[in-house]
């Protein structure tokens, strides 16, 4: 697919690609690499080295009248590139002239600098640590007399920006810096061995053009520009915005968390498209007057939010705004989202999601996981036990010490725990003495787990109606609603244990229609809603919002950030499955 489109819009080259043919009739260097078909279009072989360099020489003489000395062996930049970065810092800093700008690392070209003064008349410390390029540099900068603009300064490779402006007091403030980094980290890495280049994605449609020391640095890009990020936080405000080319996607979110981290005042990415070739920019300022484009490629992406109407009976509440609204931030907190209450009127209310972590995928195998351990409970949840008279048959099984197996407790392994009444010690009938029913004899219950005791007597009126109360029990924890207060149920984690000690039941109850049973003073709720803690790292964060359309209640998600869009689709999902109304109930 061609990126073209979604130039820059004061890019030359989106409305109006190069001529190759009139190139060719009027260059002869451009001619000796291009063929022609029988219809008279003419071709260039973009995998050749030299014939990207006849482009690129005769690109800028015909469109800007410039010179240009290229060796064979340097980097070759690409026109439309260079001109979206250039757009995009005009954009920032503004077109006027005589603005102050830092080229890390300029190349053989010095091809930012070069193009900025002739069309800008901006002034340029471009800085080159390689011997080679840095004579080379210097010529192209003479050859279009632009000494006046341009000062070519030789640094080390470990000299970013601090080193330069020591050494550079020409002026006290720079607008901007800008930077082309290397792209990766070995050998290997630039030649797509150890990288996540997808085996089914066809090769490049270019050859590769720089020199090892152009493309190659300790860390790659991300190491490159966090050496920058570091650097800025020593020399702050002494250059208003800094900014630097992107190679790969992947290495953007590394690079804002970094950003996050040095608490820069506002930070920005953006597309440089171009092409079937996509780069990116990120910059980043501690003058929070800066204001950064927003990316047409981003705005050409967005989406309106996601909207559901709300179907009457869901959730077992009120057909209300504010009482759906409680229903669906209990239904999130139980999962693990952060809610945060914003705006709130009479049919309308808003809150901010944060979620760190993916809870709410797979929620149909947990339910079904819960089904088979129901029924699990119901197959074994009374066994009767051998009527050898023996202490070690009469078990007890309970969770309490473990809530992934169930633990075998005999009296005379754990007399503390359990005292059981055999036929040996009481012909007459096999006595079952629970906690409470003598709870000086029997330790078993623990705060929030059934006890099932066993007996040998299959007669007995007491067996029987413990059976009947574990799967009353147990079916309460299966079908009730999200959020029951403390005070209404057994516990927050009801766990259920069976004979084998195979089936766990393990759920969080809630109950939306009943306010919370804290002690804590409405005006702390208050203060406490007024304050947005709110995650700073996620990998979701949405607003949803409720309101009253046409006697009808529609809810809407709207992305802010984080991971993946998707994400928040899956979101919606969770929440209609769990506002399905039961038939019969509409």
């Amino acid at each position: 697919m061609s990126l073209n489109k979604f130039m820059h819009q004061r890019n030359r080259y989106k409305n109006k690609k190069p001529s190759f043919l009139d190139l060719a009739l009027k260059y002869p260097e451009f001619r000796a690499h291009t063929t022609q078909d029988e219809s008279g279009k003419v071709f260039l072989d973009f995998k050749n080295a030299e014939a990207l360099r006849a482009l690129t020489t005769c690109l800028l003489k015909e469109d800007f009248g410039l010179s240009m000395e290229l060796p064979s062996d340097r980097l070759v930049p690409t026109l439309p590139l260079r001109l979206n970065y250039i757009h995009w810092l005009e954009d920032i800093v503004g077109k006027e002239e005589n603005k102050w700008g830092i080229d890390i690392g300029t190349g053989a070209s010095c091809i930012y600098p070069v193009l900025a003064a002739s069309m800008n008349k901006w002034h340029f410390l471009a800085t080159e640590a390689d011997d080679e390029n840095f004579v080379y540099a210097n010529k192209n900068v003479s050859a279009n007399n632009l000494q006046d603009y341009i000062n070519v300064l030789q640094v080390t490779s470990e000299d970013i920006l601090v080193a330069p402006l020591q050494s550079f007091t020409q002026t006290n403030k720079f607008d901007f810096c800008m930077c082309n980094p290397p792209f990766f980290a070995d050998h290997l890495e630039a030649q797509a061995i150890t990288n996540t280049r997808s085996a089914q994605r066809p090769e490049a449609g270019s050859v590769s053009t720089a020199s090892p020391q152009e493309c190659i640095a300790q860390g790659g890009e991300v190491g490159f520009i966090r050496h920058m990020i570091e650097e800025s936080t020593v020399l702050r405000d002494k250059i208003r915005v800094y900014t630097s080319m992107v190679g790969k996607k992947s290495s953007l979110q590394h690079l804002k968390e970094d950003l996050k981290h040095h608490k820069v005042a506002k930070y920005s990415t953006t597309e440089f498209c171009q092409g079937k070739t996509m780069r990116w920019g990120i910059a980043w300022t501690y003058d929070p007057t800066v204001h950064f484009p927003k990316s047409s490629f981003e705005a050409r992406k967005e989406k309106p939010p996601l909207q559901y109407i709300i179907p009457r009976g869901a959730g077992g509440v009120d057909y209300k705004v504010h009482e759906i609204a409680a229903y669906l931030q209990s239904l999130l907190e139980s999962i693990k989202f952060h809610c945060y209450q914003g705006k709130k009127a009479k049919s309308y209310t808003s809150i901010t999601l944060t979620a760190v972590e993916n809870t709410w995928c797979h929620q149909r195998r947990f339910r079904r996981q819960q089904k088979q351990q129901l029924m699990s409970l119901q197959t074994y949840a009374v066994k009767p036990i051998n009527s050898e008279p023996s202490p070690q048959k009469a078990e007890v099984i309970t969770a309490e010490s473990s809530p992934k197996k169930a633990e075998v407790i005999t009296a005379e392994s754990s007399p503390k725990k359990a005292e059981v009444i055999t036929a040996e010690s009481s012909p007459k009938k096999a006595e079952v003495i629970t906690a409470e029913s003598s709870p000086q004899k029997a330790e078993i219950m623990s705060e929030s787990i059934p006890l099932i005791v066993e007996n040998r007597s299959a007669e007995s009126n007491h067996s029987q109606v413990t059976q009947k109360r574990v799967l009353e029990t147990a079916d309460e924890h299966i079908t009730s609603e999200p959020k029951r207060s403390r005070s209404d149920s057994v516990s927050d984690n009801a766990t259920s244990a069976c004979v084998n000690g195979s089936a766990k039941i393990n759920t969080t109850n809630f109950s939306p229609s009943k306010k919370n049973d804290s002690n804590e003073p409405e005006s702390q709720e208050l203060n406490k809603s007024l304050t947005d803690s709110s995650p700073t790292e996620y990998i979701l964060k949405c607003v949803l919002r409720l309101k009253l359309v046409d006697e009808q209640v529609q809810l809407e998600l709207e992305w802010l950030g984080g991971e993946s869009r998707e994400l928040m689709h899956q979101v919606l999902t969770f929440i209609k499955n769990k506002l399905t109304v039961p038939v019969g109930k509409c």
